[in-house]
């Protein structure tokens, strides 16, 4: 196996008080015995974050290298993200976010795993969600390390494995990306916000194939505000889930841009660098693209249509079921619907 790589933990904070300090711990603890950096970069909070983050890194007793940055001003996070990379000296980005808690092991699995796969381009590992209420014991967990793990799982779309599907099945905020990615295609598009990993994926799926890790490396905290969750604050009620089909309406229309900018520059790299008979290996990967673009753009229009549209849509989409046909419904009166529902589901 060759040697292990160096690692670049990228971690991207934004108004993260209350949690950043266990997100932070988990991070130093990391037991990875390759060559490992922190860059810690803050999108501009106002709540006391960043003096948390510098106050933990004064702390730090280890031998890293540890860099502290912030934006200019505040970038969202695929600007952050770009911001961050910048202070990057490895070839391995290994995203980390501020609420969220990582096992010791993490860097050791990715680590190994790309030291034993070193023409990969991503890696995908196993996840866990949690709530506040069950802080202490996901940190009771994160003492067990993972015990054997199965060998990592090829995922290559030459030999046509469908990494989209793959993507799919795993919360991937925290996936692990190469550098290649980012220095053949440049900075993520400043408006992927919502994205950024999806953009990365499209694009690391082109350049190589990636492995899967089947070992659970990170815990996701819901109901802190996460973004791709519409500012999720864990709550159920009819003011939760129109927040959150808002969001789901803002999504669609604002991530699709991005997207599209993304997909044209996959299909003009396959194009231009792959030969003939590589291109028609990937054409699946490159149809399955096109067609989730068409997808989402029928989603643009999904709140901001009439009834009839939705219906339409949904047949459009293959999809069926009570819920389906609830979601039809106008926005105000499905929020009604399903806050009354899951009322009287969580009195039993």
């Amino acid at each position: 196996m060759a040697a292990l790589p160096k690692l670049s933990y990228v971690f991207l904070s934004y108004n993260r008080a209350k949690y950043i300090r266990a997100a932070i711990k988990t991070a130093f603890a990391q037991d990875y015995e390759g060559e490992l950096e922190y860059i810690f970069s803050d999108d501009c909070s106002t709540d006391g974050t960043f003096d948390i983050i510098k106050e933990c890194v004064a702390q730090y007793k280890g031998h890293r290298r540890v860099v502290v940055t912030q934006t200019p001003c505040n970038l969202h996070l695929a600007g952050n993200t770009n911001h961050a990379l910048q202070f990057v000296e490895s070839d391995w980005i290994v995203r980390a976010d501020d609420d969220d808690l990582a096992t010791p092991d993490r860097c050791s699995i990715i680590g190994k795993a790309i030291a034993a796969h070193p023409e990969a381009t991503f890696v995908f590992n196993r996840m866990e969600t949690f709530v506040d209420a069950q802080e202490e014991d996901i940190k009771a967990k994160l003492n067990q390390r993972n015990g054997a793990i199965p060998p990592p799982r090829i995922i290559d779309i030459k030999q046509g494995d469908d990494a989209l599907a793959e993507f799919s099945t795993h919360l991937c905020l925290h996936q692990v990306w190469s550098m290649k990615h980012y220095r053949q295609f440049g900075p993520l598009p400043a408006d992927a916000n919502f994205v950024d990993d999806v953009v990365s994926l499209y694009r690391s799926v082109a350049l190589g194939y990636g492995v899967h890790i089947d070992a659970v490396t990170m815990y996701i905290r819901n109901g802190s505000g996460n973004m791709s969750r519409g500012g999720d604050d864990g709550n159920t009620g009819y003011q939760a889930i129109m927040r959150l089909e808002r969001f789901n309406d803002k999504y669609h229309n604002v991530t699709l841009p991005p997207l599209e900018k993304t997909v044209q520059d996959v299909e003009d790299y396959i194009r231009q660098s792959l030969t003939f008979d590589e291109q028609h290996l990937v054409q699946a990967y490159i149809d399955k693209l096109k067609q989730n673009l068409e997808t989402r753009r029928m989603l643009c229009t999904y709140w901001r249509g009439s009834t009839l549209n939705r219906i339409r849509i949904a047949r459009k989409l293959g999809q069926r079921g009570v819920f389906v046909a609830l979601r039809c419904l106008p926005m105000p009166l499905f929020a009604a619907i399903m806050a009354t529902y899951r009322k009287v589901k969580n009195m039993f």
